[in-house]
């Protein structure tokens, strides 16, 4: 059996870091630097079922943490902004290319809602 080892890609969002924390400059220096990325493998979990989706989103979300960790986990407020931002960002992403909906909606469930992911609302009419 062909074992399946399919990735994901996290990265942080180049632009908007660099220009947060100040160093615009010398991302227009050397454009051709990519944004930090780490490879999540996920060939082994059934991602259509819950425990699945949990385990990536666990695998996800530590990958996320060591890619955004130059922002440092700082008490300082806006270092701590900037960083819960970059994880956030990390994961919505790779949620997204995942595009499976047991882990989009276990994303959701935590709080992290990709970008181009259509918001489900019911709504009951007053009568």
């Amino acid at each position: 059996m062909k074992k399946l080892h399919t990735l994901v890609a996290l990265t942080a969002l180049a632009g908007g870091v660099l220009a947060a924390t100040g160093l615009s400059t010398i991302a227009h220096a050397d454009s051709t630097q990519a944004p930090p990325s780490l490879k999540v493998f996920y060939g082994d979990l059934d991602i259509n079922n819950v425990h699945g989706a949990a385990a990536l989103y666990r695998r996800i979300s530590f990958a996320a943490e060591s890619v955004c960790l130059d922002m440092g986990r700082s008490r300082q407020l806006a270092m701590m902004s900037r960083y819960s931002s970059c994880v956030h960002s990390a994961i919505g992403n790779a949620v997204q290319q995942v595009n499976r909906p047991a882990v989009t909606e276990y994303a959701a469930s935590r709080g992290v809602i990709p970008a181009d992911t259509p918001i489900k609302m019911k709504v009951a009419s007053a009568r």
